[in-house]
């Protein structure tokens, strides 16, 4: 990362604004969950912003884990097109400040599985885990029943407005 893009960071840091884009790595996760764990000090809210797919599933489940343990209200903005995990981590922002900018656009479906090196039985095992773990934790986000959620077998794509009935935001960004 370049100073000039540390600087800015840092900089919205002291505003408590966070960015998450794609490619999300498990080193940019630490990142992230770092400087969410850095804001604990001010109980002031603080505003996630996210576009993308996410990424590997151990990076996407340290910012899940780091946004749950804030003591304060995260507000969650999507941005751009904002898929799979990326998704998830949205809608698991503060109930009532979850958002999306107005032409941010959602694709919301089985999550991608990181698997490189396992064997055939191995993965497919991973993949029911994980996907299991992913329909239950946007199931508790977004108000849908377990089976709604595990029903969706191809890529599903939301508008923002789609995305408010779905349950994955609660407003859209004027």
């Amino acid at each position: 990362m370049s100073e000039q893009a540390r600087q800015m960071l840092a900089k919205l840091l002291k505003e408590r604004i966070l960015y998450v884009a794609d490619p999300l790595s498990d080193e940019a996760a630490l990142l992230v969950a770092a400087q969410l764990k850095a804001l604990e000090a001010d109980p002031s809210p603080a505003t996630l912003y996210l576009t993308g797919k996410g990424g590997p599933t151990s990076a996407v489940m340290a910012i899940y884990e780091a946004m749950r343990g804030t003591s304060f209200a995260l507000r969650t903005v999507a941005m751009g097109r904002v898929e799979g995990w990326a998704a998830l981590l949205v809608s698991a922002g503060e109930p009532g400040a979850r958002c999306a900018a107005p032409a941010a656009h959602f694709v919301v479906g089985p999550p991608e599985v990181d698997g490189a090196g396992m064997d055939f039985q191995a993965y497919l095992q991973r993949v029911r885990s994980v996907c299991e773990t992913f329909n239950k934790m946007l199931a508790h986000h977004t108000g849908q029943s377990l089976e709604t959620i595990a029903a969706i077998k191809q890529p599903r794509h939301l508008s923002g407005q789609e995305a408010i009935a779905f349950g994955l935001i609660d407003a859209i960004l004027d």
